[in-house]
This record gives C-alpha cells, sequence and structure tokens, in this order.
C-alpha cells in the first residue's frame, strides 16, 4: 500500500488539482488525466486522496473533535493539517477511523496537529514534532516519498523576527527531510495575504486582496525553497476564496494556502 504523490505542475499532463474551501481552511482533490478512464478511476479509489488544511480555533470545546472527523469523512479528505488545537504537549490519539498527531507547548494555546485517515497511517515512517507552530510527517510512497508538514504562522501582533524563527525552522526541515526526489506539500495557516496579482511560477492571478509584507515573505520563502501557492492557480467565486472572516464584521481574508513543490 503507498499514499499517491501530489505533484502540481503546469504542463504535467498526468494530475491535476482542483481546490475546494472549508470554512477556515482549504483542501485540494487530485484527479488524473491521462491514463484511461477505468485506470485513473481505480487510482483514485485505491491510492488517490484529499489533502487540507484547517484552523479550527480550538480542539478542547466539547464536540469539536467528532466535528473535525465529520468534516473530513464528508469532505472525502484523508490528510488533514490543523491549526490551534490548543492542546498541551506532543502525543497522537485515535479517533474511530483517524490517527491525530499533535504537537503543542506547555500551555494550552496554539498547537498543530495533522490528522491521518487509516488507510494513509500504514504509510507514515516518521513523525516530525517541533513545536506548537510546526508538525510534519513523512509517508513513503511511489513514485517518490512525500513530506507533509503543518504550519501555523504568527499573527500581526508578532514582531517579523518570529515569523523568520519558524521559516527558518521550515527550511531545515525541508533541507534533512525534503531533499532529493521527496515532494513536499506545506500547509497552514501563514495568516499572509499574497493578493490577486501573479507572480512568476509562484503565485497565480487567483488570490484574493492586496498583497501584504508577510504575503511578500511568504512568496521569498517560496521562491527560495520551489514551491508554488497552490490555491492561487484556480479560478473560483470570490466566495470561495477567503479561508478568515473576522468577528462581527464582513471582512474576509485568504490567509491559509497549500505549497508544493515546483
Amino acid at each position: 500500500m503507498y499514499a499517491r504523490c501530489f505533484l502540481w505542475r503546469q504542463n504535467n499532463p498526468e494530475v491535476n488539482y482542483s481546490p475546494n474551501r472549508i470554512q477556515g481552511g482549504v483542501f485540494l482533490e487530485m484527479s488524473c488525466r491521462r491514463y484511461d478512464k477505468k485506470k485513473c478511476e481505480d487510482q483514485k479509489k485505491h491510492h488517490g486522496y484529499k489533502t487540507g488544511t484547517w484552523n479550527v480555533r480550538t480542539l478542547n470545546q466539547a464536540g469539536k473533535l467528532e466535528y473535525l472527523k465529520t468534516e473530513m469523512q464528508k469532505n472525502e479528505v484523508s490528510v488533514l493539517g490543523v491549526s490551534e488545537v490548543q492542546w498541551k504537549g506532543q502525543s497522537e490519539i485515535k479517533i474511530g477511523d483517524y490517527t491525530v498527531y499533535y504537537s503543542g507547548g506547555e500551555w494550552a494555546e496554539r498547537g498543530v496537529a495533522i490528522v491521518v485517515h487509516k488507510s494513509v497511517v500504514r504509510s507514515v515512517v516518521k513523525k516530525i514534532v517541533c513545536n506548537d507552530r510546526i508538525i510534519a510527517l513523512k509517508l513513503k510512497a511511489e513514485p517518490v516519498d512525500i513530506l507533509i508538514m503543518q504550519v501555523y504562522m504568527p499573527t500581526s501582533e508578532y514582531e517579523d523576527d518570529e515569523v523568520v524563527k519558524v521559516y527558518d525552522t521550515i527550511e531545515e526541515i525541508l533541507q534533512e527531510d525534503g531533499r532529493g526526489d521527496t515532494n513536499s506539500i506545506i500547509l497552514g495557516d501563514w495568516n499572509s495575504i499574497v493578493g490577486d496579482e501573479s507572480y512568476q511560477d509562484i503565485v497565480g492571478s487567483h488570490g484574493l486582496g492586496r498583497q501584504n509584507h508577510r504575503g511578500q515573505m511568504l512568496i521569498d520563502f517560496c521562491e527560495r525553497s520551489g514551491l508554488i501557492v497552490t490555491n492561487t492557480w484556480f479560478k473560483k467565486p470570490k466566495r470561495r476564496l477567503y479561508t478568515w472572516k473576522a468577528p462581527g464584521d464582513w471582512t474576509r481574508h485568504q490567509l491559509d494556502y497549500i505549497l508544493v513543490k515546483h
């Protein structure tokens, strides 16, 4: 059993991504192209899966974890990166058909997790538990292994130095576990706006809003690391683009992104 590798390229005739939005996050769905229809359907049935990211604001409330599981089932998401779980410590738990790998701090704030369906758990060969902002899993896959990372970036209340520290840690993980042919997928709440203007082959023209300073930092990181911001490459109605809404008003932003190796 192996997890099918995600590999998005503009000129790749074999795979395609279709982005969809969940409240507070986004996920990508893979579909096949080049092969005959029956073979594609068989591959998707046995090896394809969706991956996504979601800021849940907390998993400490009664019923919240069960709700997350239900949403994953409904949307057929097999690997979900989660921000702000607000759990202390670092461990893993099972809930039904899913395993939750989580990493928190000393206090029940921030915290990240990756929730994996049982069909993918058997492909997990390494857990990289860093801190309350970064967690990663290495999956055995064909034709290349996959590194999946979940990130929760500091908000605008924090100085840029704190943001740089997170990027430094991400780059260390990429250099150690994402080198070679390994395909890297970085999910997360980046608290950044990359905007709706395309930039080289990194950012597409289907983002939301005007780029801010943290968005430029994210683009610079992608350029250094050979990554693209996938959910800016697909045309969707504006109501399907935002991933964050300010409490009590109509302000909406796209802050959650899925990055993949170009």
